[in-house]
């Protein structure tokens, strides 16, 4: 059995996506994963959405992750000796955390205990007696010695000191993989271990694998966070190694300004490829409507709202060459547009929503939706499903739509579209176009128009 062992990812999504794949090269068998998902990476909401969405993953929580769920219990308590800088770090967090993600990860053991090849295993974050400390090369024999008589296992398996570390005493092998997203020996590259677990021994193999740091922290900027936060990232440190290099730790204007620029820089793409306004902002402005409406169904955060929002204002953006196969035209432009502030994976999925807003539905013969990952692949069905309704309720181009709400039960979403007057057009189009909308939520989409007295 060939486990790939995980730990402190940070919200650091792409060193995840890299492990991820680095690991399927290697024909790892089963992903153990030890607990700090969070903390100081700019995407919390995507890597706990990876954990959730991938219920064969083993998890546990870790201490940094407790602190974020308590964060907002009593944050008027905060230790006035505490860090600021780790004062807005667990705020951050909290607030980028969909419920749903807050519940999963409140639900997470603290612990876990398997077994494999006639091994028991132990599952910590840190030691077994403590979910906050460092285990190092540092740690004095006879701590380790205490830890192995009172763990119960073979192999105890732990993260939190972002080092990796194979030791064994007293029969008892403490092994730690290192950090996915945040290293602190000064390589920037994420770390993880493979597991050979076989009947009568097991090996560990430890890995450095290569991801473009440059871009996390240029989206820790863009969302947001302290530039001592994305120094983090390239330079392979902590954050209190930046800090003392005078790194600043306050919070930019978080969202807005990077919100702002791609919608600008969207609408002056829209704007050259003549696209027509109305009808754009119409569709745009129903889409996030339903997003709104349907925010306890489809969970996806304000990133996700955000795109969609983008892919609203550029759907139609292909008829600058005609009416035939438009869409995919949109799709190409989108994918080219070097003037959207988007990296490559922004970049698809609003390609793949404006692709999505009619004709075929997403396929896995499609090579571009093939190649995204498989949330990535669900964000592109919801967001294109919400998209495409939209459209057809503005299928008059005349704003006959003035606002949805949405009703919904375990088998159904009744979208009630209120209108001014008779909107018979814009009824049977949005009902025609429900298509993805149901196959995306798993529910029978209704339309009702509700005319306004």
């Amino acid at each position: 059995m060939i486990v790939c062992l995980l730990a402190d990812i940070h919200a650091n999504e792409q060193a995840l996506r890299a492990v991820l794949a680095d690991a399927q090269r290697r024909s790892c068998e089963a992903i153990w994963n030890l607990g700090d998902s969070l903390g100081y990476g700019p995407r919390p909401e995507e890597v706990v959405h990876w954990q959730r969405t991938n219920p064969d993953v083993v998890s546990i929580l870790g201490n940094y992750d407790r602190k974020v769920l308590s964060f907002a219990r009593k944050p008027s308590e905060w230790p006035k000796p505490k860090s600021p800088a780790k004062f807005f770090a667990f705020r951050w967090a909290y607030e980028q955390l969909s419920e749903i993600h807050r519940v999963y990860l409140e639900r997470l053991p603290a612990q876990a205990r398997l077994e494999a090849g006639g091994h028991k295993i132990l599952l910590v974050h840190a030691s077994p007696e403590d979910e906050s400390e460092a285990i190092t090369e540092h740690t004095p024999p006879e701590r380790l010695e205490h830890l192995a008589n009172i763990a119960g296992a073979d192999l105890v398996l732990f993260g939190h000191s972002h080092q990796p570390f194979d030791r064994s005493v007293h029969g008892v092998r403490f092994i730690n993989p290192g950090s996915v997203g945040r290293s602190d020996d000064g390589d920037p590259r994420a770390a993880y271990a493979t597991l050979h677990i076989e009947r009568d021994r097991v090996d560990v193999e430890f890995h450095r694998v290569p991801y473009d740091y440059q871009a996390v922290a240029a989206d820790a900027r863009r969302r947001g966070l302290p530039e001592a936060f994305a120094q983090m990232f390239l330079r392979g440190c902590s954050l209190e190694a930046t800090i003392a290099e005078g790194f600043p730790v306050t919070e930019t204007n978080p969202n807005s300004s990077a919100r702002n620029e791609l919608l600008e820089r969207a609408g002056q793409l829209a704007e050259a490829c003549h696209f027509e306004e109305r009808h754009a902002r119409q569709v745009t402005r129903l889409a996030l409507r339903l997003f709104d409406e349907l925010q306890t169904l489809h969970c996806l955060g304000a990133e996700s709202r955000l795109l969609l929002e983008t892919a609203g204002v550029l759907h139609d953006i292909g008829w600058i060459e005609g009416q035939k196969k438009h869409h995919k035209v949109s799709y190409e432009l989108i994918l080219t547009a070097g003037q959207l502030p988007l990296h490559r994976r922004e970049r698809m999925i609003v390609a793949g929503v404006a692709r999505y807003h009619r004709k075929a539905l997403p396929q896995p013969d499609h090579e571009s939706y093939a190649s995204l990952q498989a949330g990535d692949r669900n964000t592109v069905d919801l967001l294109a499903g919400m998209l495409r309704v939209a459209d057809g309720l503005d299928r008059s181009h005349t704003d006959a739509i003035r606002d949805v709400t949405c009703e919904c039960t375990p088998r159904e979403i009744i979208i009630h579209a209120r209108a001014d007057g008779g909107a018979e057009e814009e009824l049977q189009a949005a009902a025609k176009k429900s298509d993805l909308m149901e196959q995306a939520f798993r529910r029978k989409v209704k339309i009702e128009i509700l005319e306004r007295p």
